[in-house]
């Protein structure tokens, strides 16, 4: 069975426009009605190598913010913890005798930012986008799981809202829908794709996915300092 075979089962159970052929050189696409916009789902190339290809699925909203932003809350990492613990103790030591070093920011979020890393082009605005008590509560439920936003071009107020999982890590991703298969009819076919993990990961990076767009659009991006 392949990506795009178990995207098909997933959109007739789902609903949305499946965008692919049971047997092709590329992966499928599924659009999906949301009532605050469009959603597509697919794979994308994370990065390429001697050894081949890594890749991530993706399920991606668009948003119109005040201006250019981007956010990304990278996948949990045990080392990351290790270096935010320091780097907080660090930032402590110095608050104690009055100094500020902004070696490690939490964003009012510690639960989240300790073991993982967070890059953005607006601290004041992502500490307010982290106050999304269902981001939160997602992140924290898969943690392999990251997000991003990014907008679609130089100076543009459309941005892209991913939630994307690596496809080396999710067993029930990569083993399952990249894995080579003997031949199954049609039943066999769906009963394998209703016993795998797919429907339910790819349930969690579309829930993931809104929470995300819900909390960077919840608040007015604050006014940017002189």
């Amino acid at each position: 069975m392949s990506w795009n075979e178990y995207l098909y089962w997933y959109a007739q159970d789902r609903g949305g426009v499946f965008f692919g052929t049971e047997k092709g050189g590329k992966e499928g696409l599924l659009f999906l009605e949301d009532p605050e916009g469009p959603m597509v789902i697919h794979t994308q190339v994370v990065s390429s190598g001697r050894y081949g290809e890594s890749r991530s699925a993706v399920a991606a909203v668009r948003v119109k913010l005040e201006r250019p932003y981007t956010l990304r809350v990278g996948p949990q990492s045990s080392l990351r913890e290790g270096i935010n613990n320091v780097l907080g103790g660090l930032d402590r030591g110095a608050r104690m005798i009055g100094r500020k070093t902004g070696l490690h920011r939490d964003y009012g979020a510690p639960e989240i930012t300790n073991d993982r890393r967070v890059k953005t082009s607006e601290p004041e605005f992502t500490r307010w986008v982290l106050q999304s008590r269902e981001l939160r509560e997602l992140l924290e439920a898969q943690p392999d799981f990251w997000v991003q936003v990014s907008p679609v071009g130089p100076e543009e107020r459309i941005h892209l809202v991913e939630a994307q999982v690596s496809m080396e890590q999710e067993v029930s991703i990569r083993d399952e829908v990249f894995g080579l298969f003997e031949e199954m009819d049609q039943e066999a076919r769906r009963k394998e794709y209703e016993d795998c993990g797919f429907p339910r990961q790819l349930d969690a990076l579309v829930e993931l996915a809104r929470a995300a767009r819900d909390a960077v659009t919840a608040w007015p991006m604050p006014m940017k300092p002189l």
